[in-house]
């Protein structure tokens, strides 16, 4: 037997012990696609939260293996022992909402999923780029069969999958999901899904959105809509006609901005707009700026290094999200957002910080991973609600004689940086209160 089949049955027996509280108490159909745990176990809720959930099950020892074999020797030796693991304990296969989180994103076979997993947390030991959609978009074109230019799924509430629409159509009640991918317009049968709560228009390059928004908009159940790959360079007025829903995204187009009916949308917690490079901001501010109600905005993959002011007018605005950017700095507009609760800058070009007292005045977490930090920012301090801080992949080698000022600190990640033990140890002493993650 060689080393591999010795470390992956390891990897596998590092996890089990956890397995081994299970709870007899089946978890109710619905609840187990939005409970943080099933039988006993945790239940991460996206892939940051995978790799978190790893980094705690493995120490340096395996991890230092893992990261001396190539991805191709990691994944094909680890589907079988941690991967089938992952496929069981995290509800994969039978529900949950982790299963969920992949669900959105148009990945349905389990060992995708935990493929996917696997590949991302080598590229995150590794330190190199992950490249989720990438790995999604690989999957997507595997199941497509060669002879066909569009697909269907459907999924009910309690996550069953249907690919054909007739079919779907025997228990139109139960159906929750419907992505179309490749159409060249809406079926007609739309209107028979009374329960319909999220749509998908991906890659259906020919179709004529004015059209299908009209027919959505009668779906008074729909409650979020998305748009992927589709090309569009505008919207029509009609868009803001979907009243209804409350989660919009759009990625993948040449728009410049939004229809003005947008601003209609008075039910409208949270929007996405990403790998759009085209937008032009202060025309998209304009609108959006105008949506009093939402809540959480992801302007990732833009291409941008800069955010107008009239974002300040977004008063309730609790998330931002501005990943994979060239922000060099944390904008005026962004600092002044005082409601704010979380600003992720993931993989930007920010090497300091410019933060002031009085600046996000609720700000509790902060993302800044894959950045340009050598030295930790103490500028944090200003941030008095601030409870977790996120910057793995720097180059941080140094640690401020003061940072046992953060003592409000709850959580702390600086992993994968320059800091030596010495360092981590003293971070232990001055901030005993506080998750650390070195």
């Amino acid at each position: 037997m060689n080393k591999h089949f010795f470390l992956i049955v390891f990897l596998m027996l590092s996890v089990n012990v956890i397995g081994f509280c299970q709870s007899s108490v089946d978890t109710l159909e619905a609840e187990k696609y939005n409970t943080d745990s099933l039988n006993g176990i945790y239940i991460p809720k996206d892939l940051n939260d995978c790799f978190n959930q790893i980094d705690g099950f493995w120490n340096d020892s395996i991890k230092n293996q893992v990261k001396s074999w190539t991805e191709e020797e990691f994944c094909a030796n680890a589907h079988f022992g941690f991967g089938m693991w992952m496929r069981n304990n995290w509800g994969l296969w039978g529900g949950s909402r982790l299963q969920a989180y992949f669900n959105d994103k148009g990945i349905y076979h389990p060992d995708d999923m935990s493929g996917i997993i696997l590949t991302s947390y080598y590229r995150y030991l590794k330190g190199d780029k992950i490249e989720l959609k990438k790995q999604i978009k690989s999957y997507k074109t595997y199941w497509e069969k060669p002879d066909e230019t569009q697909s269907f799924k459907a999924k009910t509430r309690n996550g069953k999958i249907f690919v054909d629409i007739d079919s779907a159509l025997q228990v139109s009640d139960s159906i929750v999901e419907i992505d179309f991918i490749g159409f060249e317009k809406i079926p007609r049968q739309i209107k028979e899904f009374r329960n319909i709560k999220e749509i998908n228009i991906e890659s259906c390059y020919k179709i004529d959105i004015e059209n299908a928004i009209k027919q959505i908009s009668i779906l008074e159940s729909l409650e979020y809509i998305s748009f992927f790959d589709n090309g569009f360079t505008e919207y029509p007025l009609s868009l803001g006609n979907l009243t209804q829903i409350n989660k919009l995204w759009i990625s993948g187009d040449s728009i410049k901005t939004l229809p003005s009916s947008i601003i209609n949308l008075n039910s409208l917690v949270e929007l996405n707009i990403t790998e759009c490079p085209n937008l032009q901001l202060d025309t998209l501010f304009s609108m959006i700026s105008r949506l009093k109600n939402l809540r959480e905005l992801d302007l990732s993959e833009n291409g941008l290094s800069d955010l107008p002011m009239s974002l300040t007018k977004l008063t309730q605005l609790k998330e931002l999200w501005l990943d994979d950017n060239t922000f060099t700095s944390i904008p005026e507009s962004v600092k002044s957002l005082s409601n704010l609760e979380y600003l992720r800058f993931f993989s930007n070009n920010i090497d300091s910080l410019n933060i002031t007292s009085g600046d996000l005045k609720s700000l509790k977490g902060i993302d800044l991973c894959y950045n340009k930090f050598d030295t930790f920012p103490m500028e944090l301090t200003n941030l008095n609600n601030l409870e977790s801080v996120v910057m793995w992949y720097n180059e941080i080698s140094k640690l401020p004689e003061d940072i046992a000022r953060l003592k409000n600190l709850k959580r702390l990640n600086l992993q994968h940086n320059n800091l030596d033990e010495q360092q981590k140890d003293k971070l232990k002493s001055q901030l005993p209160n506080t998750k650390l993650e070195l």
